[in-house]
């Protein structure tokens, strides 16, 4: 079975005037924004690489891909000026959870960041991923229904037919929270880990850092 930090990931909204204005998140408040083990369902364990650089490796020849690949293989959202991550696994078989928060400092940032990744995910049918010892897969792409939580929400999932990955489906969350992207990859979960962590996730980081998701979607 793939492991949480070899399995791939995908790339790396908010409401208050404060953020727009331009705003800094120190380590220490982006790591408190993070979910934490005692967030998370019984069984779950925290996985102690997170945000490893031993993650799948993305490319494609299409020209339609490039951006996607791109923002895939950022270690942290374009532009952001801090970075926070965790990870969690409910043993061999998942599902694991794994969540980055990267500030970018303003709204209007974040909006821009996730119709960039939208548009590029619209552009990209397919791509070629590459795992630490693992192999190769080529993964189909395509945009699916996000959960109703922060702020201009993108969501994807990535499906291997064949290769070393066959079988691994991969789906992933990018929404805004204020002046944050909060980001989650979800590997052998359910439609209902995916809603609920996605919107428990997203209430903590507002919490944490002083904004209101209220009404956000």
């Amino acid at each position: 079975m793939t492991s949480a930090s070899s399995a791939p990931s995908s790339p790396s909204s908010g409401s208050s005037s404060a953020s727009d204005a331009g705003a800094t998140r120190s380590p220490e408040d982006l790591k408190s924004a993070l979910l934490a083990l005692e967030d998370m369902p019984p069984g779950f364990a925290v996985e102690p690489d997170a945000g490893s650089d031993d993650e799948g490796v993305y490319s494609s020849s299409r020209p339609g891909c490039a951006d996607f690949v791109r923002l895939s293989n950022s270690a942290a959202a374009p532009g952001a000026t801090g970075s926070s991550a965790a990870a969690f696994s409910a043993g061999q078989d998942g599902p694991y959870i794994n969540e980055e928060i990267d500030a970018l400092g303003s709204a209007n940032k974040v909006a821009a960041l996730l119709h960039r990744l939208k548009s590029a995910v619209a552009s990209c049918p397919s791509v070629k991923v590459s795992t630490p010892g693992e192999g190769s897969s080529v993964m189909q792409v395509r945009a699916v229904s996000p959960p109703d939580a922060g702020r201009g929400a993108v969501a994807v999932r990535l499906t291997a037919s064949s290769g070393s990955l066959e079988g691994v489906e991969v789906t992933t969350v990018r929404t805004g929270v204020g002046d944050v992207v909060v980001s989650i990859d979800f590997l052998g979960a359910f439609p209902e880990d995916i809603d609920g962590a996605t919107q428990d996730a997203v209430a903590k980081a507002g919490d944490a850092l002083g904004i209101s998701t209220a009404g956000t979607t």
